[in-house]
């Protein structure tokens, strides 16, 4: 299921993600306590069944600060109980913070739901993928091991949240995908920024339609509760 929310706005730290996770977090956790604590709280080192992206409308960046008028949010997850704490938990004209920016929420909506059905389909991404070895070296697309970690990286999503193994492997066929990187305050132990170093652009996956399924409604990246790794189907190619 996937939702759009949309806020009105001003300006936002660049260092902006942990604050959209934690709006998202009050919003879950309004509509439900015994909810939130269960997926934050009791269970916060497991993976979460959502993942999103932001898109901000007259955007234009100074230093650390972006300025712009909205700031969308394109919320996925497989799970139909995360997004209905989140839409109950949420109100029209209720203000939320990034550190001591002040966003209102202006509209939201529930969108049409694709169900996909072959198992060759052309992927672009609305927020961009991470990979990174076991030794934190970020992976790109061009790098000899990215179908590898990447297929790591999807089979862990699948067994975590549908506690099952993926049908069939899944295969990177091919990809056009530029690097990106980010800049973000994790609250890590050093002062200074991290960067991340992701993919963005289209990425052409062959596997079960299931498995891909479940990589569409939830991402497929790293650190996906951030904003990282949400899917909008180009086409499926049969």
């Amino acid at each position: 299921m996937k939702v759009k929310l949309v806020f009105d706005m001003q300006s936002i730290p660049i260092t902006y993600r942990l604050g959209t996770l934690s709006i998202i977090k009050e919003m879950v956790r309004n509509g439900s306590q015994t909810y939130y604590d269960n997926l934050f709280v009791q269970n916060k080192r497991n993976m979460k069944p959502f993942t999103y992206s932001t898109y901000i409308t007259n955007l234009d960046i100074s230093q650390e600060t972006i300025y712009g008028k909205e700031l969308h949010l394109n919320l996925s997850s497989s799970s139909y109980e995360f997004i209905m704490h989140l839409m109950n938990g949420s109100k029209k004209g209720q203000v939320y913070y990034i550190q001591e920016s002040q966003l209102v929420l202006k509209t939201k909506n529930l969108l049409p739901k694709k169900s996909i059905k072959e198992e060759n389909v052309v992927f672009k991404t609305l927020s961009p993928i991470l990979i990174e070895s076991k030794d934190k070296k970020p992976i790109l697309a061009t790098d000899s091991n990215f179908n590898e970690e990447l297929q790591y990286v999807a089979n862990l999503i699948i067994r975590e949240l549908y506690k099952r193994e993926p049908q069939q492997p899944i295969k990177v066929l091919q990809t056009m995908m530029t690097k990106q990187v980010l800049k973000e305050d994790l609250h890590q132990k050093q002062k200074r920024p991290l960067y991340l170093t992701t993919n963005k652009g289209l990425i052409q996956l062959q596997g079960a339609p299931d498995d891909l399924q479940c990589l569409y409604d939830n991402g497929v990246s790293m650190r996906r509760s951030l904003g990282l790794g949400l899917l909008e189907v180009e086409k499926e190619v049969n």
